[in-house]
């Protein structure tokens, strides 16, 4: 499962690819579970996003949260 409307883009190639992505809009990333989101948090600040946030919990967290609404 995935969030709707997301751009898959797996760590390892992010570097090579934050060039999809629009550096000047607010930017969530999101793994599984949340710790391979921190990591490509951390990429795209280094890379000069400036408004990035990891979603807490991952996808787990999301998906489960979604269902009970």
């Amino acid at each position: 499962s995935h969030v709707a409307g997301a751009i898959h883009i797996p760590l390892g190639e992010l570097r090579e690819r934050a060039q999809e992505l629009d550096p000047t809009l607010p930017t969530i990333v999101y793994c599984n579970k949340g710790v391979t989101g921190n990591a490509a948090q951390n990429v795209l600040k280094n890379l000069g996003f400036r408004d990035v946030c990891n979603l807490s919990g991952g996808n787990q967290n999301y998906q489960h949260i979604k269902s009970c609404l």
